[in-house]
């Protein structure tokens, strides 16, 4: 997962939002957004899902439930 906050303390934040939802997986911080402009994308917060092979999967998701959902999605495909 890539989190992309434009805060003083992207690394605080992003250990507070894998807190919150249990995450352990790796997170790569876009402090100075410069991923996101490679993506052409815009606003934060924003969270990029990548695949183990670099591959983006998802992007957005915001809220507790749009991240649960995305991750359940890509981690049971067919549940």
């Amino acid at each position: 997962m890539i989190n992309v906050w434009e805060h003083v303390k992207p690394r605080d934040e992003a250990e507070h939002f894998c807190h919150i939802h249990k995450l352990s997986n790796p997170v790569l911080i876009d402090a100075k957004g410069e991923y996101m402009r490679l993506l052409g994308l815009r606003g934060v917060p924003m969270n990029i899902l990548v695949n183990k092979k670099g591959i983006v999967q998802e992007v957005g998701m915001t809220t507790p439930d749009e991240v649960k959902a995305t991750l359940m999605k890509m981690f049971l495909p067919f549940g």
